[in-house]
């Protein structure tokens, strides 16, 4: 696990090494073991290190065919060993136990294409081939990884962290209105766009090619969830892959353990490691709030498979201390309430173990949301939504009846936080123009066997990998802790993906299949239970949280953020407030937003004049 970096500049005849380790040294937490760099001529690399596999030698950058294939990596490559057998056999040496290495020297015997087909793993990935003076970056099937991407004229820069690429003196922070409005549709920004207008995210299962010479990144997808059939597989099938799934989750050379809610699918993970790893760390959080706690569902599964368990209670009164600590760990804007009991968490668990597992995926894998219900199973299904995400005001009147409560919702069916026309408020902007990411993605949804498919298809490609998995990979990585996602073996999300509609949702029942399955390893009494959402008391603490700060008018008064109409935010605060408050979710995202920009711009504008000072 590392954060790596770097910077084509044909402008310069050498990149200045100063330069390379300033962009390199904004991800320490990600890497606090060391670093590793390549510099030659016009191109700079770099990486810092968290050792999880071959502690003593797996130093990057790692090399192939004398020297001309480089490779840096962030992440695991969890079917390495196969791999590193099969090149082997091919003629190829090795000089560590290092999965990098593996990808260095695969590159060189199979190409990018093939390499990349081969590999099971998450991973951001960079390789410079020396030969062609081609620089190769790709990201893992699903976005388990973050790789953020800027470029100009004469110049390309990517990196694990988007406050590397925003402090470039020749780049300009202008935010991107149509991401603005994505946020605040949804609290997060789905796509390839960010919430700078120059800078791109490389997208799940997408490869980029940059030549040394000529810096203008070419695009490549490699991978697209097929979701244009149905099968069904035996329990025999479904089982062994998830043993193989989660077992291989479990290679490291470091303690390792399990993110334990008490819920299914985490419940799965941790009895499954604890057969292979007896007395496996696992960890939980509790809440004062019988209503949110689950965690005595957690102590029951740790007694069943005994595991060496560590519960936590989630002190309330810590919010308003916690929100902006929060929120100066994000290199982008998320507005996801869980992140704050999840980074208490993080930080209890990397106490005790360098690397844990967690449930992510498995929801929009066997269909575990309520909210897919939503749609009627109608046989036109797929012409009666077509709006996308946010894109509410383009519904007929006839479509927004089929909406859960008459509420403006995504194509998974979950509600938005705000319509267009609040946002509109919010900005004095109307987006109606559907950009390249948009149009593709609702063809994409097109292909999907059935409705149940395309709205947990469409949390797949929007919610998980830009929600969950940021969320779950900053609030690690701020620990530099490593969280792994067993369920997202792509093997495994295939066959869940397509599994008919009767094993995965019907008549109210969540996650058949799985189900049936768990009684394999699990009591009856978590088996049964239905899903609890990680929701929070979040009226009370967003209460406290102005109250702290002398009430709605005083907390608004000297903050703003370009593109935010700030009396329109203080207006609908207020209003909820005399109401009883009705948008907590629009308000904590509001709020997260503005105290990530007060971050992020300080940051920004000291790192600023360390990179001034490093040319």
């Amino acid at each position: 696990m590392c954060g790596i970096v770097g910077l084509i500049d044909i402008n310069r005849e050498k990149i200045p090494k100063s330069l390379i380790e300033a962009m390199r040294d904004v991800m320490l937490t990600r890497g606090p073991d060391g670093e590793g760099s390549f510099l030659e001529g016009s191109i700079g690399m770099a990486m810092r290190r968290l050792s999880i596999i071959d502690l003593d030698h797996g130093w990057q950058p790692l090399t192939s065919l004398n020297g001309q294939i480089v490779a840096f990596q962030n992440g695991e490559i969890y079917n390495y060993k196969l791999l590193k057998k099969e090149l082997e056999q091919q003629g190829f040496s090795f000089k560590t136990n290092s999965d990098t290495e593996v990808l260095a020297h695969g590159f060189a015997q199979w190409g990018i294409e093939k390499l990349l087909e081969k590999i099971d793993g998450m991973y951001a990935i960079a390789i410079l081939d020396r030969r062609t003076r081609e620089l190769h970056l790709a990201r893992d099937r699903f976005g388990e990884k973050p790789l953020f991407y800027c470029y100009t004229q004469g110049r390309f820069a990517y990196s694990s962290n988007m406050l590397a690429l925003a402090a470039l003196p020749w780049f300009s922070n202008e935010i991107d209105s149509q991401s603005l409005d994505r946020y605040l549709a949804l609290h997060f920004i789905p796509g390839d766009r960010t919430i700078f207008t120059g800078i791109k995210r490389v997208l799940p299962g997408e490869r980029l090619c940059i030549s040394i010479d000529k810096p203008e990144p070419q695009r490549y997808g490699y991978y697209r969830i097929p979701i244009d059939k149905q099968q069904r597989v035996s329990d025999k099938q479904l089982a062994q892959k998830l043993e193989e799934a989660i077992s291989s989750r479990l290679i490291a050379d470091v303690p390792v353990g399990v993110f334990l809610s008490g819920g299914l699918d985490s419940s799965i993970v941790a009895a499954i490691a604890a057969r292979h790893n007896p007395q496996i760390d696992t960890f939980s959080m509790g809440f004062h709030s019988k209503n949110h706690d689950e965690s005595v569902y957690a102590k029951l599964v740790s007694q069943a498979i005994g595991s060496n368990h560590h519960h936590f209670m989630f002190d309330e009164n810590s919010f308003a201390k916690l929100l902006p600590e929060v929120a100066a760990t994000l290199d982008e804007p998320i507005g996801d309430q869980a992140m704050l009991p999840l980074y208490w968490l993080c930080k209890e668990a990397r106490q005790q173990v360098k690397v844990v597992l967690s449930g992510e995926g498995a929801d929009e894998i066997f269909a575990g949301y309520s909210y897919y219900a939503t749609f009627p199973a109608k046989k036109s299904w797929k012409n009666t939504i077509k709006a996308l995400v946010y894109r509410w005001h383009s519904l007929s009147n006839s479509d927004k009846r089929l909406a859960h409560n008459a509420l403006p919702i995504t194509p998974s069916g979950f509600p938005l936080l705000a319509d267009a026309a609040q946002r509109e408020k919010l900005t004095g902007r109307s987006h109606s123009i559907m950009d390249e990411w948009e149009q593709e993605f609702i063809e994409w949804l097109e292909s999907a066997q059935n409705i149940l498919q395309r709205a947990s298809s469409s949390d797949m490609v929007t919610w998980l990998p830009e929600d969950l998995l940021v969320k779950y990979d900053r609030m690690a990585m701020a620990h530099s802790l490593e969280g792994r996602a067993p369920f997202l073996q792509p093997r495994l999300v295939e066959i869940g993906l397509q599994l008919p509609e009767r094993e995965r949702m019907s008549n109210g029942v969540s996650k058949i299949a799985l189900r049936r399955l768990a009684k394999r390893w699990l009591p009856k009494e978590i088996i049964q239970r239905r899903k609890q959402g990680f929701v929070l008391p979040m009226e009370d603490w967003l209460k406290q949280w102005f109250d702290s700060h002398g009430g709605v008018d005083s907390y608004f008064a000297t903050l703003e953020f370009p593109g935010l109409d700030m009396e329109q935010v203080c207006q609908i605060v207020n209003d909820d407030f005399k109401q009883g408050i009705s948008r907590t979710r629009l308000i904590f995202a509001l709020v997260l937003l503005i105290e990530w920009y007060k971050s992020f711009s300080e940051k920004l504008y000291n790192l600023r004049k360390i990179y001034t000072g490093t040319t």
